[in-house]
């Protein structure tokens, strides 16, 4: 199991890596050619394709890593176990807007199945509205490793 969390992870940093290039391309070259007169239509709608993937893909990869931005200058002056319990409301707060995500996510990606992009008549909203539930799986899967984690250190320190 432990090797398929890293080949998920690796996937995961690749994919967001070439989605954030493409896109900043994207837009890059967008820019130029409207500026020399022929404007690439589809860039920016395509732009807003990857940016919701990549965006998504970034967010569990900084909550995989401990890397979010956190404020604990409060709950660092408790003591250890206050501070787990606080740690697990924090986890379980995280799996409720995760099912959220994918509850929701869902049905959006289910009602924009006829919304096009405007600059890209052919191609469906529901591909950028998709990221949403897949976002929310992952930072789901995410965070029941770190509960599972909680759990285990507790049996190891007893």
């Amino acid at each position: 199991m432990k090797k398929l969390d890293e080949i998920l992870l690796k996937i995961e940093k690749h994919s967001a890596k070439i989605l954030l290039l493409v896109m900043i391309v994207m837009v890059f070259a967008s820019g130029v050619a409207r500026f020399i007169g022929h404007p690439i239509n589809w860039a920016v709608d395509f732009s807003t394709f990857l940016f919701g993937w990549a965006a998504f893909f970034a967010v569990d990869i900084a909550w995989r890593e401990n890397k979010m931005m956190s404020v604990d200058i409060f709950v660092k002056r408790l003591s250890e176990r206050k501070q787990k319990i606080i740690r697990l409301i924090n986890y379980f707060i995280i799996l409720a807007f995760s099912f959220y995500l994918i509850v929701w996510g869902f049905y959006l990606s289910y009602k924009t199945r006829y919304r096009t992009f405007v600059g890209m008549p052919n191609f469906s909203y529901t591909w950028v509205t998709l990221s949403v539930p897949v976002g929310g799986v992952l930072l789901f899967r995410s965070t029941i490793l770190k509960i599972l984690a909680e759990f285990r250190n507790k049996k190891e320190a007893q």
